[in-house]
């Protein structure tokens, strides 16, 4: 079974897309589509004031300020980062008391869950978290795409890559002045060894049990190793500037990350099966279909 595919899930992407980098690939197939929605919007603004909200998978948190009238928590570390109140989540098992919320928010989350199953699991677990009679507002990928990302409509299930971003780290001083009379030290006594260290490049395989026949986990895992400074002595005039090199940077790892592309009509019909909803409207916005539904039930 190929590493780079482990699910044999054929690439989106069309001819046109094969001279694309990872990172270009990333910003027009992830980020691009990731700008604030009129629909989106919209719907905030008709949320009246005082009113409490979810945001699951929230992202950098562009939502959670379109409304300064409303108080809402977002899901996401980096949203956190920025000062939103956030938090880390199981989108399957949010940690939020039943009925906490007036109405929630999903926005390009529940097609990351790879089985009808689990996407119905991540329904019914937002709608836990809204009162009776709250609303709540979902976008999923749609197959329909047109344009540069025109997806093949044979296919649903897709990677797509993800380029993961680095953190600016602040630049060093690349020179370093030593005093007349004061002898160069030994630079190897100093420096860690990295023999017997596991250095691992990102990965994303699928592992597979045979003998239990059903038990498979997805991994993806990263470390990154620093590069060693050079070690090599040299004679050099007391008190001149000393060139200390700089580390090589290591490039982002790429992810090939997936997605479930929905058909018309499929978003609804996973809201109908939980009996916990009923639907008020839906759309198709951007190469999403989006649906707005209103808590009925909690049984």
């Amino acid at each position: 079974m190929s590493q780079k595919n482990p699910l044999h899930i054929p690439s989106p992407f069309r001819v046109e897309a094969i001279d694309m980098t990872p990172e270009q690939k990333e910003q027009e197939y992830v980020h691009n589509v990731y700008q604030p929605w009129p629909v989106v919007e919209e719907f905030l603004k008709t949320m009246p004031p005082g009113f409490v909200g979810a945001d699951v998978g929230c992202g950098n948190g562009k939502y959670i300020g379109v409304n300064p009238k409303l108080f809402m928590v977002g899901s996401d570390s980096i949203c956190g980062e920025r000062g939103h109140e956030a938090m880390v989540c199981d989108g399957l098992a949010l940690p939020y008391r039943p009925e906490f919320f007036d109405f929630a928010i999903s926005i390009a989350v529940i097609h990351h869950f790879i089985s009808p199953e689990r996407r119905i699991a991540a329904i019914e677990e937002i709608l836990r978290v809204v009162r009776v009679g709250g609303r709540v507002l979902i976008f999923v990928w749609a197959l329909e795409q047109t344009g540069k990302r025109d997806f093949d409509k044979n296919v649903q299930d897709v990677f797509v890559p993800w380029a993961m971003p680095k953190k600016a780290e602040p630049k060093k001083d690349k020179t370093k002045s030593r005093p007349q009379g004061v002898k160069r030290k030994d630079k190897k006594k100093d420096l860690p060894s990295l023999e017997g260290d596991n250095v691992t490049e990102p990965t994303n395989r699928l592992v597979t049990n045979d003998n239990a026949g059903q038990q498979h986990s997805m991994t993806e895992g990263i470390t990154s190793a620093a590069s060693t400074p050079s070690t090599t002595t040299s004679t050099q005039t007391p008190g001149v500037e000393e060139q200390i090199p700089e580390q090589k940077e290591l490039a982002a790892p790429v992810y090939n990350r997936y997605y479930h592309l929905f058909q018309k009509g499929e978003l609804e019909d996973l809201v109908l099966k939980t009996n916990k909803a009923s639907i008020l409207q839906q759309g198709y916005d951007r190469d999403n279909w989006w649906c707005i539904l209103e808590k009925i039930s909690n049984a």
